[in-house]
């Protein structure tokens, strides 16, 4: 092989050569940039979702406190129910202390309603024997 062929060989097989590690390092950088583009579209769009997480927090967390708020209106709501029954039994029992009949005289009124059934059923049972004897065949 002469001279000529040699740097011809030479030539061919070193622009071969640097084809490929050209190509090589191309594709390594467009994969570096493929992957940092990536990351930032990916860290993007973490950070739109972490917004929206933490205004869906805020939104909760006001939603929270107004129905703690509403809550404790309820709850002093049903104190004062409470309160205006337990006054409403303090004043039945009171007037019933005050205008009901007391045990002794209760006592007193019974004794005296059987007294005068007694009397009422001896009554009836005199008058019952002197209709039947007045009403008997001779």
């Amino acid at each position: 092989m002469t001279v000529y062929q040699w740097v011809t060989l030479g030539l061919g097989g070193l622009g071969f050569l640097i084809t490929w590690t050209g190509m090589w390092f191309g594709a390594g950088r467009f994969v570096e940039q493929m992957r940092a583009e990536f990351k930032k579209h990916v860290g993007d769009e973490r950070e739109k979702i972490i917004a929206e997480v933490k205004l869906l927090e805020e939104k909760f967390e006001d939603s929270q406190r107004s129905q703690d708020r509403n809550f404790g209106e309820v709850g002093m709501s049903v104190r004062q129910y409470i309160a205006d029954v337990e006054k409403k039994v303090r004043d039945v029992e009171i007037y019933g202390r005050d205008n009901y009949v007391k045990i002794p005289d209760f006592d007193k009124a019974i004794d005296r309603l059987g007294e005068t059934f007694r009397v009422a059923i001896a009554d009836l049972k005199n008058d019952m024997r002197a209709i039947l004897k007045n009403n008997q065949p001779n």
